[in-house]
């Protein structure tokens, strides 16, 4: 607290509002409104001198639960009462309280819970100055304006039509804080005596709650979290992780969100460029370690396979009270972890109130959270599709395994004659197949900008066992699965259950087998429909939204809404 013993903070509320009914008592981010003015001001003046006046018990109560003296005043206030006949009516108790001609009176409204603790300090601080006689906060408000004329005729209140930054600078009040000595109030009989000095605030500070406009405005501040993602790309890793951290930044865009990238794997900078989300590189866990030391977000994300336990023990040292959830991780740290988020792997031993397992909180780009398939929801029946004309390949950003080409290979070995496409991802290597000698008409995109038709239109499609799976079935698409690594035998999401044909690691199925199971797709329109229902089902229940929610539940953090 500081020590601006020569300081009194005078906090009016009364207890009628029509914009927002009962609204200095009315929670906000989980706390009474007037709640914040009264925390602002007890970290700037002595506790004795945070006085808020009102009307109404309830408000009354509530401030005192907050730390703040009441002056309870008998008659409701007016409504055409001004905050100058009100002080001035208190101006007689702080005198009782010990106040001094020369002591500053701050009016501070409950309506402004953005004001910063700075802010009122340099409110008070602006009268060390002997010759200042009222300090008040202001906001910049440089706009076009138009006013009328004597005749009561519209016309223009600037001498040229410029960009906004080259207009004069003016300035609105905040109604934050105004503040002057007790003596200038008492003799002038208004808290606005010249000269004046104006403590410049940033708009957000500067919000006033008059509506439930300005409420949300308020809360989405208030809750906005720090967070910090860590996660990588490279043609072993592949591009999963990325899509995954794009779609949760999507989701928490609200937020302020650094996304750390490793400088030894080159793709996932590569990616996010063009994305509009702020990253560092980092060159190793000492690095990252350093910069959530320096930031403290409230959430750290892990996008990164397996953790240890040393790494999640170094983040919770380097910033105390954050959350730290993980995705996809059978390592030892998994178990420190506050929220483990495991898509298609097994979670070990980890506690069930710790987990969020299964293809159901898998989080998919934008573009699918759009097109969600509502087929199976709603009833309706998938249409019949006799004859494959469609089929899509996919495997993942960068295809390790060249995996992309044994299916094309396959296809032409069948005597396949529809269409093909190929989607291909930013660390993917060419294609080596010839084209000119298939029966098939071959299109190879890169960077799709519309996947979930892409998938749509596909009878079925090619893929390997990673999340491309889930983006399948949020379409309704059947697929014949090719893992790509070891690692992707161990998902459980690849499974007939949810219309996937896996045959197993792609470099083990023969080109016999493999040619065996693209017939059976292609001749079999009852199987092919079959899965194609299986995988609507299986993708109906999933969105982005419903896991978000269950993350910020599971962490105790609180979702923007107005109560």
């Amino acid at each position: 607290m500081s020590s601006n013993s020569n300081a009194w903070v005078v906090i009016p509320a009364r207890g009628g509002s029509v914009g927002v009914p009962r609204k200095n008592v009315r929670e906000l981010a989980g706390k009474p409104l007037i709640h914040y003015a009264i925390e602002t001001a007890l970290t700037v003046v002595p506790a004795d001198r945070v006085w808020v006046v009102t009307d109404d018990d309830e408000i009354a109560a509530v401030a005192r639960a907050g730390g703040a003296r009441t002056v309870r005043e008998t008659m409701p206030t007016p409504p055409e009462e001004t905050l100058d006949t009100k002080i001035l009516r208190t101006l007689p108790r702080l005198r009782e309280a010990g106040a001094r001609e020369s002591d500053v009176v701050v009016t501070v409204q409950p309506t402004s819970p953005l004001l910063r603790p700075e802010s009122l300090e340099r409110v008070i601080r602006a009268f060390d100055d002997e010759n200042t006689a009222s300090a008040l906060t202001v906001a910049l408000d440089q706009h076009l304006r138009w006013g009328h004329d004597a005749d009561g005729g519209v016309v223009p209140l600037y001498a040229a039509r410029v960009n906004r930054q080259q207009l004069p600078r003016e300035y609105r009040e905040t109604g934050g804080a105004i503040a002057a000595r007790l003596r200038t109030i008492a003799e002038s009989g208004t808290r606005i005596a010249e000269p004046v000095e104006v403590v410049v605030v940033d708009q957000d500070e500067a919000i006033d709650i008059d509506n439930f406009a300005d409420v949300l405005a308020a809360a989405h501040i208030l809750t906005r979290l720090r967070i910090a993602i860590r996660v990588d790309a490279s043609r072993t890793r592949g591009m999963g992780h990325v899509y995954r951290m794009l779609a949760l930044a999507s989701e928490l865009a609200r937020h302020s969100i650094t996304i750390y990238l490793g400088e030894e794997a080159p793709l996932g900078a590569k990616f996010f460029a063009s994305r509009p989300y702020p990253t560092a590189t980092v060159s190793d866990e000492d690095e990252f370690i350093g910069h959530l030391e320096r930031t403290q977000p409230d959430l750290v994300v892990l996008d990164v396979l397996d953790t240890d336990a040393a790494t999640i023990s170094r983040i919770r040292a380097a910033v105390p009270g954050c959350r730290v959830i993980s995705f996809e991780d059978n390592g030892p740290g998994a178990g420190l972890v506050d929220l483990l988020i495991a898509e298609f792997v097994d979670v070990g031993d980890v506690p069930g109130e710790r987990v969020l397992s299964g293809i159901d909180f898998a989080l998919l780009g934008p573009g699918f959270e759009r097109s969600r398939l509502g087929a199976a929801a709603d009833g309706a029946a998938l249409p019949e599709k006799p004859e494959v004309q469609e089929v899509l390949v996919l495997f993942g950003g960068t295809d390790p395994a060249g995996l992309s080409a044994r299916a094309l290979a396959s296809l032409a070995r069948v005597g396949y004659r529809g269409n093909v496409t190929v989607a291909r991802g930013l660390g993917a290597p060419a294609i080596h197949f010839e084209a000119a000698q298939a029966p098939f008409t071959l299109e190879v995109l890169s960077d799709v900008q519309d996947m979930p038709g892409l998938m749509r239109r596909a009878d079925f499609a090619f893929t390997s066992a990673g999340r491309t799976i889930v983006e399948l079935l949020s379409q309704g698409t059947p697929s014949l699965c090719l893992a790509q690594n070891e690692k992707e035998l161990t998902h459980t999401h690849a499974t007939a259950a949810h219309g996937v044909l896996a045959l197993g690691l792609g470099d083990a199925v023969s080109d016999a087998e493999l040619d065996g199971a693209v017939r059976t797709l292609l001749d079999d329109h009852e199987l092919r429909h079959d899965y194609a229902e299986r995988a609507a089902r299986a993708g109906a229940l999933r969105s982005n939204r419903r896991t978000i929610s269950e993350i910020f539940t599971r962490l105790g953090f609180a979702e923007l809404s107005i109560p």
